[in-house]
């Protein structure tokens, strides 16, 4: 190319002389940083835009647009050739100036592909995009009116062979790639163009297609992923206000509908964490909802992310091709859900805590608990980032329930337990507006990653002393509450963290707590009727002991049977 500029257009020759080395040197190796597939593409398709800007010529431009087409159809599909020829040929239409010429182009190639087959899908996808890098009008009527093909005579009369047509396969696979077309060309749009065409044509034909389509699996994964992107796009360049109320209310109606459906359905289903990731990038568009409405959507995300997958559903997903990708996207729904909340934390969090958060940290499954805790630290930190007090009226329960995780069989959720701690302290001294005596809990932390059982129970009571400096008396009851429910769930060194937290809180403050003993009494006596009662009853023993030191008639009428005289049960006691 270097050699041939002259013949191939002169008004390349100085800019080929200083860009062509420049590739050359990535080529032999020379280039340190060699880049991959994808960035050399890239710096391709740059250098073949910046070539036809400087050469200015429409007619050698649609010479060229001509000849990459016929390249373009006579290669094999699913070929890496053909990938890049899509995405070559779309550049060049992005550098053409007549409209009729560049529809022709997209017409042609929309109609031949074949997208039932997934590289002929991106290939369209990519076509249309990098077109309308410089002619996103063109693009977008042109998108619209092969649309518009396929959605024909959907509420009139049509022919039996036309109804065939519109519910083949191939139909219904173009539909979709058509609607992961609009998303894209949305994130290519400059803000004029997007503010002007986002409802009425973007919006509204992804939403005319969705109705055209049969709602399977792959239409439904388009759909989610479309609002995701023209979501996304809308927030980084206009006002969420100035975005129409009722088209906000249609599509947050078609996510709630779509998580109720897959989170009663088919718990590995990429679905519900894909409803997620759009309900994050949607609600910074702030569409107008009941506080009711939105926390019930957010349970609902908390469930979907945080009791899917089961324990032996995880066992299975962990051995099949798919796991990898998967468990990433879980773990992505789960950032996502934390953003969500921060965007959405006007509400009253109570829900939240109430519903998802007590419920879980307390379950069976180790990685339900796991997900749990990573819920419970997103909220508690954007509780501590909006200056929201509300992580502070279940500070008791939150410490009763993160208490016996702190020894988690799983190192991570024992971490996670910490930060939680962490983050509720600083939560309580913001709205008290106090100082926290937090010692160094990053330094115990190393502890609880011991393989030694021992030192981990101990670290977790060294954690127990410090939160407790900071522990409001009148939250006593709950605490007592949340850990009676570790006691009659947990298993192994969880029981044990719970009963050891329970004791050091009872040592610091059995003086301070005097009202609160027949209630605690209450508690401790209910939790003898528990299966498994033998695992904690030398706890509760022990809390009995100090309860009696403290408070004696109070805690042995309370607990104690009317039957037996005080004075026989403080012998006994004694």
């Amino acid at each position: 190319m270097l050699n041939l500029h002259s013949k191939i257009h002169r008004a390349v020759g100085a800019m080929w002389a200083a860009e062509i080395p420049l590739l050359l040197q990535c080529l032999e190796g020379k280039d340190e940083s060699f880049p991959d597939s994808a960035e050399w593409e890239q710096r391709l398709l740059k250098f073949l835009r910046a070539s036809l800007d400087t050469l200015e010529d429409e007619a050698w431009t649609k010479g060229l647009s001509c000849e990459l087409s016929r390249w373009l159809s006579s290669s094999p599909s699913s070929s890496g050739e053909k990938s890049f020829l899509y995405k070559a040929l779309g550049t060049v239409l992005g550098a053409c100036k007549e409209v009729l010429h560049i529809q022709e182009k997209l017409l042609q190639h929309l109609e031949g592909a074949n997208a039932e087959e997934p590289s002929e899908a991106q290939g369209m996808i990519s076509l249309l995009s990098h077109a309308a890098e410089s002619n996103f009008h063109t693009a977008l009527d042109t998108l619209t009116m092969f649309a518009s093909r396929l959605c024909k005579g959907q509420n009139g009369r049509i022919s039996r062979r036309k109804k065939m047509e519109l519910d083949s396969r191939r139909a219904q696979a173009t539909r979709s790639a058509l609607i992961l077309a609009h998303g894209s060309l949305a994130l290519r749009a400059s803000k004029e163009q997007l503010l002007a065409r986002l409802e009425g044509d973007i919006v509204g034909n992804i939403l005319l297609l969705y109705s055209c389509s049969c709602r399977d699996l792959q239409n439904t994964l388009a759909l989610l992923q479309s609002i995701t992107d023209f979501s996304s796009a809308f927030q980084a360049v206009g006002d969420s206000a100035c975005f129409n109320p009722s088209l906000k209310g249609k599509l947050l109606e078609i996510l709630t509908e779509l998580l109720k459906k897959y989170y009663l359905g088919t718990p590995v289903s990429p679905v519900p964490l894909k409803v997620v990731l759009a309900l994050e990038q949607l609600s910074k568009l702030k569409p107008s909802l009941a506080t009711k409405d939105m926390c019930d959507i957010l349970i609902l995300c908390c469930k979907t992310v945080v009791l899917h997958p089961s324990a032996e559903m995880m066992l299975k997903i962990r051995k099949s091709q798919q796991a990898a990708q998967y468990l990433q996207l879980l773990q992505t729904s789960l950032k996502a859900l934390g953003r969500l909340m921060v965007v959405l934390l006007d509400t009253e969090t109570s829900g939240f805590f109430q519903n998802i958060v007590h419920r879980s940290m307390s379950s069976d499954n180790m990685w339900e608990r796991k997900r749990a805790l990573q819920i419970c630290s997103q909220l508690l930190a954007a509780c501590e980032e909006l200056r929201r007090g509300d992580a502070c009226k279940h500070f008791g329960s939150l410490v009763g329930l993160l208490a016996p995780l702190t020894c988690d069989p799983m190192p991570t959720s024992r971490q996670l337990a910490v930060t939680c701690l962490s983050s509720l302290l600083r939560i309580q001294a913001k709205a008290t507006n106090g100082g926290i005596e937090t010692g160094d809990i990053g330094s115990l932390c190393e502890g609880l990653n011991d393989c030694s059982t021992v030192c981990q129970l101990r670290t977790s009571s060294k954690i127990a002393r410090i939160v407790y400096r900071n522990f409001p008396l009148e939250h006593t009851i709950d605490f007592m509450m949340a850990i009676k429910d570790s006691f009659q769930k947990a298993k192994g060194m969880r029981v044990r963290a719970a009963g050891r937290w329970m004791i050091t809180f009872l040592h610091m403050y059995g003086e301070d707590i005097c009202r609160d003993v027949p209630l605690i009494t209450y508690i401790l006596r209910s939790c003898m009727s528990s299966p498994q009662r033998s695992m904690f009853t030398p706890f509760l023993s022990q809390a009995l002991v100090i309860l009696i030191r403290c408070h004696a008639d109070v805690t042995i009428n309370s607990f104690f049977p009317a039957a037996l005289s005080p004075q026989t049960v403080r012998h006994e006691g004694e």
